[in-house]
């Protein structure tokens, strides 16, 4: 995400935008496989959704695509796309360290 800041330069006092891409994401895309067990109330995607949104910091999920359902005898496991909404900037790692806690999840591809 480029962020746009000011500096001003020293002899003519001209004002140019500078940016930097050097920063972490608030957004993150990622493909996670999350187990989800059977006879819950919700669907397959919402239930998804709603465990994602428990991990500290995300603010919103968006599933942007279901890529693959592989039922089970006491769950089915789901392979979603997904956008997460972060309450503050985060690096990578600290996606994976965040994610890693979520209930049922059981891979991260960022």
């Amino acid at each position: 995400m480029d962020q746009t800041a000011r500096a001003t330069l020293l002899e003519r006092g001209d004002i140019m935008a500078t940016t930097s891409d050097n920063d972490p994401e608030s957004i993150t895309t990622a493909v996670v496989t999350i187990r989800i067990p059977c006879g819950t109330n919700s669907d397959l995607v919402t239930d998804a959704t709603e465990r994602l949104l428990r991990a500290e910091g995300v603010a919103d999920v968006t599933v942007d695509e279901l890529q693959g359902i592989e039922p089970q005898l006491s769950a089915t496991i789901i392979t979603v796309g997904v956008t997460l909404h972060w309450t503050t900037r985060i690096t990578d790692t600290e996606v994976r360290a965040r994610l890693a806690d979520v209930p049922g999840l059981e891979s991260i591809g960022l």
